[in-house]
């Protein structure tokens, strides 16, 4: 399954554990009758679990994760402590979708900021070294073989797999306002209101990789530009 730009992330701790849908560097928060899952073993109170008692949660907690891979298989990315997270993976059948973790204690950060900090994980995860992906930019723009500007990229990515898209990290153009949906990415455009990300998905499913570089490094390329398969 090809890396993208939605993802998952599970925030794991002896208590609660929650479960957020990530698109970009913006969460949402799931409540429903699986998320957020709490501990209920019978342990009066806030008292810290024993092991057992936090493997089965934990494990229950996968259970519940499967639901929701079950129905939309995505990334995902680890929130907690040290220790939960090692229990965890010790404890998932999932652990090939994991792209990324985070270890600490977040209970404290707003989702917005969260969106934020976990972007980073995700963003690396896509694009690596920000310093090579400039520098394969650059060759490739003395080469002549790069595709650079939105409108150009668009009519562009159709024309194959393993295409490589490198667009500035804070690049968005709202649909129906500077940017219409290319006819073949219709499909994706009643949950993506953003032509620059309906654009990074489309590079994403064809087996096609991103980098996102820092703002302001792709001026000269219009913020956004495409090396086509050769």
């Amino acid at each position: 399954m090809p890396l993208s730009i939605h993802y998952y992330v599970l925030s794991l701790s002896a208590q609660t554990c929650r479960l957020y849908e990530g698109f970009r560097d913006t969460l949402i928060d799931i409540q429903n009758t699986s998320f957020p899952f709490h501990r209920d073993d019978g342990t009066p109170g806030k008292r810290p679990p024993t092991s057992g008692q936090l493997r089965d949660f934990l494990r229950n907690t996968d259970k519940h994760l499967s639901i929701y891979l079950e129905q939309d298989p995505l990334w995902i990315v680890m929130i907690g402590s040290t220790r939960h997270i090692a229990i965890f993976r010790s404890a998932t059948i999932h652990e090939s979708m994991f792209i990324g973790k985070m270890e600490g204690d977040y209970s404290a950060v707003s989702t917005a900021e969260l969106g934020s900090i976990v972007w980073m994980v995700v963003k690396q995860a896509l694009t690596g070294s920000n310093e090579l992906a400039l520098r394969r930019l650059e060759n490739a723009a003395d080469l002549k073989t790069i595709v650079v500007g939105l409108a150009a990229v668009e009519g562009s990515i159709e024309s194959g797999a393993d295409s490589s898209l490198f667009v500035e990290e804070d690049y968005h153009v709202k649909l129906g306002a500077d940017a219409t949906v290319p006819p073949k990415l219709g499909h994706v455009s009643d949950v993506i209101d953003d032509a620059v990300d309906l654009v990074i998905d489309s590079v994403l499913r064809k087996g096609g990789d991103v980098a996102f570089l820092d703002s302001g490094t792709m001026v000269k390329f219009q913020r956004i530009a495409l090396i086509p398969t050769n």
